[in-house]
């Protein structure tokens, strides 16, 4: 059985996963990228509850860079990482991914997918595809995710999993 530190240590690191794009996805994603970087005050709101936070955790992510939801979420979760040293990520493809579907009784792998670990590698929570305010929300929150205005709540999301466990 493929266990989460085996597909950890064979994903990559967000920038090595980025250039595996076509020069269009490429742009596309550090369009979003440049995007959340404007948005200061919303992702200073976002880590806040995870600062205090001490262990060490890791985000495995399914990602492909075909995908636009990949090109919203990869940027936030990158930067959750550069900016909360005790938080690090490695990127997978969804084929690799789909051991997920046996060790985290799920039907299929949508993307992004990433899986939040503690230090044992045990698993804390998960975020699939986008925000949970954009899976819960109506069609003005959908909009609003495809403007890119909740880009800081896919690092909300996940900073609710690490404050929680």
């Amino acid at each position: 059985m493929t266990t989460f530190d085996t597909l950890f240590k064979q994903g990559k690191e967000s920038e090595a996963f980025i250039s595996t794009g076509t020069p269009e996805q490429i742009a596309d994603l550090r369009r979003w990228q440049a995007l959340l970087e404007s948005q200061t005050g919303a992702v200073e709101n976002a880590l806040a509850s995870a600062r205090q936070l001490t262990g060490h955790f890791r985000l495995l992510v399914a990602a492909e860079m075909w995908c636009p939801d990949c090109h919203r979420n990869i940027p936030p979760l990158a930067l959750l990482c550069q900016r909360l040293p005790n938080v690090e990520m490695a990127i997978i493809t969804r084929d690799e991914a789909q051991p997920f579907t046996e060790l985290l009784h799920v039907d299929k792998v949508k993307i992004p997918f990433a899986v939040v670990l503690d230090a044992r590698s045990t698993p804390l929570g998960t975020f699939i595809e986008r925000p949970a305010s954009v899976v819960n929300g109506d069609e003005t929150q959908l909009e609003a995710y495809r403007r890119g205005d909740l880009l800081a709540e896919t690092i909300s999301d996940i900073t609710a999993i690490l404050a929680g466990h």
